[in-house]
């Protein structure tokens, strides 16, 4: 799949990944990248353009869906603060030689943490890469020992886990013992991380999704379907423009 690249051949702005896999012209609207049209390696550019606009009303609209399911604090750029939900810990961000904010103008309950990002608060990569780095350290301090946890308590083993920055998934099991989790999972309400990582537990013995494994599930966690209904919403009190993270 070749690299993404910005066109701007319409008066709509739209990502284009030419792929070798794609069959025929489609787009989506995703959170953070905005519009993707992804192509076929042979298909004419000149006829995206025209593509793009022709589905302009259902793509305003799900642009439109987006802002609104995205919380006010994260439509603003540069960002000014980030709200880590799962430790109860508001990051008040600043750039360079600024100021760090007061965090006592906030009036949520949650401790403060000053984070000073040394990119240009106008590059969105570079801002959103600096500030996905340092989740990622706090998420490394906190995700694996609240897994161990639940994994001596339900009496379950994994080999190893890591902390990655999915785009689609909270957390993934492999046939290896690789246990994978999210580092965006900070921004989710402690019993939605729980139950992400009793789920990813209940894979070591169920790797599917079968009956057997919601069963074992329920067991780990009782309530678990209303959870993962819960969880389906979650994605909203992510930042959207984390996607531009490198």
């Amino acid at each position: 799949m070749t690299q993404l690249s910005l066109e701007l051949e319409s008066s709509l702005d739209y990502q284009l990944v030419v792929s070798p896999r794609a069959k025929r012209l489609s787009l989506r609207v995703e959170a953070g990248r905005g519009v993707v049209v992804t192509t076929p390696k042979r298909y004419p550019r000149r006829d995206i353009p025209g593509f793009v606009e022709a589905n302009r009303a259902w793509i305003e609209q799900a642009l439109d869906d987006i802002e609104r399911r995205t919380p006010p604090e994260y439509r603003v750029w540069p960002p000014q603060r980030l709200h880590l939900n799962a430790i109860s810990k508001t990051v008040l961000i600043s750039f360079g030689a600024e100021n760090a904010p007061d965090g006592h103008k906030d009036d949520r309950t949650d401790t403060f943490e000053n984070l000073n990002l040394s990119a240009d608060s106008g590059d969105k990569i570079a801002v959103a890469t600096e500030i996905a780095h340092y989740l990622k350290v706090v998420a490394r301090q906190v995700l694996p020992p609240a897994l161990e946890n639940h994994a001596r308590e339900k009496g379950v083993q994994y080999k190893r886990v890591q902390i990655r920055g999915q785009r689609s998934v909270w957390g993934s099991y492999s046939s290896s013992g690789t246990l994978s989790l999210n580092y965006k999972l900070l921004f989710l309400p402690p019993e939605l991380v729980d139950y992400v990582l009793l789920h990813e537990l209940a894979h070591t013995l169920y790797l599917d999704h079968s009956s057997k494994f919601w069963r074992q599930l329920e067991v780990f966690q009782p309530g678990a379907q209303a959870l993962d209904k819960r969880l389906s919403a979650a994605g909203r009190d992510v930042p959207p423009w984390l996607e531009w993270a490198l």
